[in-house]
């Protein structure tokens, strides 16, 4: 038996399944990782991107410009929608993740909890109210901003975003460091309550989202791991699948896609319809 068809198995006799991901689902969308080659650790040694504008504010345009054309141009790749199908399957029950992009709404999954916010929603600095942007709304406030180069600044970013009801600043509903993660309350009940994990794409090494799978594991959870290298978390899965998610999350739905079997005559109804034929001769 192959590895995937080794996670089929464990999905098809789960009761539910639970999906976590990380930066790496999102790579093949053209969304760089932040430990990756060209991700914000690999350039400036830090993840936090107010720490690293702080520290390089003759980068913030390029920074800025850089993730939000990234973000307008990534659409749902293989490995969302099939998670998106897996859980219309019934085999997934949530998609737990650290990321803020929102193709995992956008590929068709419903149950979502997003760990680190979303870019596309605003939150109120003044009353925490919150609401929904469409792909196309938040880039008509943000591109304009971006595409003057010398005028640029993070105050002139700021400024394209509405005021709430109550008078106060929005900005992006994504998590800083420093901030409390969302959704954690659904999500460590979620891993608690599942009897399998995947594990897509992720380092291990931001928490508190990376205990989940830990608390899966300590709840009886077979964990499945789908990374095209170890991570913090290998060690505790019990299945690790070293390739790209889009690859493997095909092949794996591909598995429990049941086989179009032959169209079968009930025998009642063929006996009539030959007693009905001879009535007729």
């Amino acid at each position: 038996m192959t590895p995937v068809e080794q996670a089929a198995k464990i999905l098809s006799s789960a009761w539910k399944g639970v999906a976590f991901t990380g930066a790496g689902i999102s790579a093949a969308s053209g969304i760089s990782t932040y430990r990756d080659e060209g991700g914000l650790w690999d350039r400036f040694g830090s993840e936090d991107i107010f720490n690293v504008l702080a520290e390089h504010p003759d980068k913030a345009h390029e920074i800025i410009e850089s993730f939000f054309s990234a973000l307008e141009k990534a659409r749902p790749n293989p490995a969302h929608l099939a998670l998106a199908q897996l859980e219309e399957m019934g085999h997934l029950s949530a998609v737990i993740t650290q990321n803020v992009d929102n193709l995992h709404r956008e590929a068709g999954s419903r149950s979502v909890y997003e760990l680190h916010g979303n870019l596309y929603r605003l939150r109120c600095m003044t009353c925490g109210k919150k609401q929904g942007l469409t792909r196309e709304g938040l880039f008509a406030m943000v591109r304009p901003v971006l595409n003057k180069t010398d005028a640029f600044s993070l105050d002139a970013l700021l400024r394209a975003f509405p005021r709430c009801e109550c008078g106060g600043l929005t900005r992006p509903d994504f998590v800083s460091f420093g901030e409390a993660v969302q959704d954690l309350t659904e999500a460590k009940n979620a891993a608690r309550t599942c009897d399998a994990m995947l594990v897509i794409g992720t380092s291990g090494l931001v928490y508190p989202a990376a205990a989940l799978p830990g608390m899966a594991k300590r709840a009886g959870a077979q964990l499945i791991e789908i990374n095209w290298k170890e991570s913090e978390l290998t060690p505790f899965c019990d299945l690790s699948i070293r390739a790209q998610a889009t690859e493997v999350l095909p092949q794996i739905l591909a598995c429990l896609v049941p086989a179009k079997k032959p169209r079968r005559i009930p025998i009642l109804s063929l006996i009539a319809d030959r007693l009905r034929k001879k009535r007729e001769l």
